[in-house]
């Protein structure tokens, strides 16, 4: 196949991208126990870099303690995180590839005994599959929120990185307040279409003074899948406000805790695709399709079809991070696939939520593994092996 859409450069922000394909946040569990960067970290985001991605996220850093999926997620301390985050950015950038990071809040889904601090929402609220219920945050947590979130994208400019992408989807805690499904409040942020977006203009108002929002990225949900959710079209409003603000672009996903299997057939079905697509009709912000993207082919087809100017890869870069540089160097029939691509449902195992060790992995023989841990990889690649050529039959 010509791949002349894939890597075609592309102004992002305001900084050229040497090609279109995005590494999708991802969260591997793996920061030291206070949430700092962690040498499993870096290797992992060192090993994507060099394989000719244009852009690499990297997922899940919290601005608090409480804002924690895990005990072992990133979290942005200020100035306490900044050498480590420079190391971070440093390494990712020094291959070619421009270095972003995911800031979120994990919100009302957040588990404390994963976390071990308590967890908060905009209203009371208690997801089926954790089963604890949240703290209803007072408005002057909710202002607090605010200074974490401005403090944690101050902190990630100083380190070099050259965007920071702002979790607004998946049920995290800004998602929980933009959506009716969550707030339920009826003070200045609960109620109307205005005041359920009040905290984004109060976040954005803060760091209008010191960030560019040429390196501000938005995820943003094309579907929740329940009744009161969000989706695409109802996002219009969000849309009108973040255009207003010119970012840099928007990433497109779904789903929530409680409709993962909605989210993961959806998936399957192409349908993040057409959520992009819907998006591109709303805005001339830059828009990154993703979900279920197996390979580059298909990346190369949804440019093509205008599905997004990007495209996002996550767990065929698990599965195998040399995925770009096999296809450049005409080797696809050297590429590992994931599992899940082939069969929803098949796998799972670099989903460290679902695994009783709370561990990131995967089974092909090319994907990266944690510093020291080899006693396990030929048991996951015959896995691997037996699995693939019962799913091909």
């Amino acid at each position: 196949m010509n791949y002349k859409n894939t890597f075609k450069p592309i102004k992002l922000g305001n900084k050229i991208l040497k090609n279109r394909i995005v590494s999708s946040a991802l969260s591997i569990n793996l920061a030291n126990d206070d949430g700092s960067i962690s040498q499993n970290i870096i290797s992992f985001f060192k090993n994507l870099s060099k394989n000719n991605i244009g852009l690499v996220v990297v997922g899940g850093a919290s601005i608090s303690n409480e804002g924690r999926v895990t005990k072992n997620e990133i979290h942005i301390k200020g100035e306490e995180s900044l050498s480590d985050l420079k190391k971070l950015s440093d390494i990712i950038k020094k291959f070619g590839a421009a270095s972003c990071i995911q800031i979120c809040h994990v919100g009302a889904q957040g588990n404390p005994k994963l976390s071990g601090h308590r967890i908060v929402g905009p209203s009371k609220y208690i997801s089926p599959d954790i089963g604890v219920e949240c703290d209803v945050l007072k408005i002057n947590e909710i202002e607090l929120i605010e200074e974490m979130y401005k403090n944690a994208i101050f902190t990630a400019n100083l380190a070099g990185f050259d965007f920071f992408e702002i979790h607004m989807a998946h049920g995290y805690l800004l998602h929980e307040f933009l959506s009716e499904h969550t707030n339920k409040r009826t003070d200045k942020y609960g109620g109307t279409e205005e005041n359920r977006l009040r905290i984004i203009k109060n976040i954005f108002n803060k760091i209008s003074k010191e960030i560019d929002f040429q390196k501000i990225g938005v995820r943003i949900s094309g579907d929740d899948y329940v009744e009161k959710g969000l989706n695409i079209k109802k996002l219009k409003p969000l849309i009108k406000l973040l255009d207003s603000y010119k970012i840099a672009y928007y990433s497109v996903t779904a789903g929530l805790y409680e409709t993962a299997k909605q989210k993961y057939v959806n998936m399957k079905n192409g349908n993040y695709w057409k959520y992009s697509k819907y998006l591109k009709t709303l805005t001339n912000t830059k828009v990154i399709v993703q979900g279920g993207i197996s390979d580059l082919d298909i990346g190369e087809k949804l440019l093509k079809n205008k599905n997004g100017d990007l495209f996002g890869l996550a767990q065929a870069l698990i599965a195998d991070p040399e995925i770009v540089t096999k296809t450049l160097n005409g080797n696809q029939d050297q590429i590992c696939s994931c599992l899940a691509h082939i069969k929803v449902g098949s796998c799972h195992r670099c989903r460290y939520l679902k695994q009783k060790d709370y561990s990131f992995a995967c089974v092909t023989p090319v994907s990266w593994r944690p510093i020291g841990v080899t006693d396990t990889q030929k048991k996951d690649i015959e896995f691997w092996k037996k699995t693939l050529s019962k799913l091909k039959v």
